[in-house]
């Protein structure tokens, strides 16, 4: 993959914000794909813990980081010492919650050769990584032909869409990987 400056976006992203109207163009981060971030088991792509908090907790709005479990991203939570019989009951409660649904707030995530993705952005409760998610996610790593040790950046964007259910416009959570 090239090289280049991440405060300038490659052609293919200007593009890319430019054919859907987008604003508000942003560099969140670069990374070396991990073969996690591959995975067919874990269906997500890692966000560096760094560029979170330096680079897109500023623009996100406050419902998009209730949403995406953002909300106390940078804050230090102490853990607090717990009986051994509560210990017990959280690790039975555990079980049924190990599989569960993290939500997430919507999330458009466009690749190089102009497919669009529609992924949910979340902070994972156990391990408090940042995540993008979904089932089209494998899809989008084979048609972009991502590879472990490919060099990506993550760029976000916003764009304008109706919302039908209320009959308002509202500024859509956008990315561009690649």
């Amino acid at each position: 993959m090239e090289e280049y400056d991440a405060t300038a976006p490659p052609e293919w992203v200007q593009d890319t914000v430019e054919k859907h109207q987008g604003f508000d163009l942003r560099c969140v981060m670069s990374k070396t794909l991990e073969q996690s971030d591959l995975d067919r088991n874990q269906n997500r792509f890692l966000l560096r813990r760094e560029a979170v908090r330096a680079n897109l907790i500023t623009a996100l709005t406050q419902r998009e980081k209730e949403e995406a479990s953002l909300v106390n991203v940078g804050s230090k939570r102490k853990r607090m010492a717990l009986p051994s019989a509560h210990v017990e009951r959280l690790e039975e409660g555990n079980k049924k919650a190990a599989g569960r649904s993290h939500g997430g707030v919507d999330a458009s995530v466009y690749i190089r050769n102009g497919w669009r993705m529609e992924l949910k952005l979340t902070q994972w409760d156990g391990s408090g990584s940042t995540v993008l998610k979904g089932r089209e996610w494998r899809l989008l790593c084979s048609l972009a032909g991502f590879r472990q040790g490919d060099f990506v950046r993550l760029w976000m964007f916003r764009r304008q869409v109706a919302e039908r259910e209320v009959e308002r416009q509202t500024n859509k959570l956008c990315f561009a990987l690649g």
